[in-house]
């Protein structure tokens, strides 16, 4: 049975659009508010995806695309889609999307995307062996591989390593907001309990001092993904909780389940 949770949950990340399941999800527990604090800011770069799809021999011949972030889909929802032929957007549609995570893989479908696996895999390692578990490299053709301008190169390297052919192009691009810290700060409820939600090591320096410096007893921690978690352990935080897969699922279960 859910726990019901008492007190606040503040998301360091931008909200999702059109849905956020995060927030959707959040609401079943019962959080007095759901707050959603933007640390970074998105530029979408849809240019050289808009030119790989216009040209309509390539996008025949590409049998397989990876997509790791939710900020890339939007970057297709938003601005590559909607610029697109109908002819254009039925020949993407039916192409196999490799994913992590349930949030990134149901984003994919709510687009029209109808062949998306990868949602269990958890991160770009397991993904990997994944695809080459099961894919010869000398017949897969070319993976067109969408990131963000910062990315680490776990799976393109070790498909690249495999042997298999790998196009990276960048979707968008990061940069960190100002005054990160002190938004935070602003939004903490000293009256109740506050469960920050960290996502990523990029734009959280301030934060993580600050949080490492200012033990409160109203303030719990909960980390998404062993690349983060990693990031808080190595500069002196255990996270009172960190979520076995990058969803949302379960991270609030991990949340609920503390003691």
């Amino acid at each position: 049975m859910t726990r019901q949770m008492d007190g606040q949950i503040i998301f360091l990340k931008n909200k999702t659009i059109p849905i956020d399941k995060y927030e959707s999800l959040s609401r079943r527990y019962n959080f007095n508010k759901i707050k959603f604090l933007p640390l970074i800011k998105h530029t979408n770069l849809p240019n050289e995806i808009l030119s790989l799809f216009n040209d309509l021999s390539y996008l025949e011949s590409l049998k397989y695309i990876i997509v790791t972030s939710q900020r890339t889909v939007e970057c297709l929802y938003l601005e590559v889609i909607p610029n697109l032929t109908l002819e254009q957007t039925n020949q993407l549609f039916n192409k196999r999307v490799y994913t992590v995570g349930p949030a990134t893989g149901e984003f994919l479908r709510r687009c029209g995307f109808k062949d998306v696996i990868g949602d269990e895999m958890g991160n770009g390692n397991n993904l990997s062996d994944m695809i080459i578990d099961t894919l010869n490299p000398e017949t897969a053709g070319q993976f067109l591989f969408l990131v963000g301008l910062i990315r680490t190169d776990i799976i393109k390297n070790k498909l690249l390593n495999a042997g298999y052919n790998v196009k990276e192009v960048i979707a968008y691009a990061t940069e960190p907001l100002d005054n990160n810290l002190r938004h935070l700060q602003e939004e903490i409820d000293v009256q109740q309990e506050n469960w920050v939600v960290i996502f990523s090591p990029q734009g959280i320096t301030e934060i993580i001092e600050y949080l490492r410096d200012h033990h409160s007893h109203n303030i719990k921690i909960a980390s998404i993904g062993p690349t983060t978690e990693a990031y808080l352990l190595k500069h002196g935080i255990t996270p009172h909780v960190s979520s076995p897969k990058p969803s949302p699922e379960s991270l609030l279960q991990v949340i609920s389940s503390y003691e």
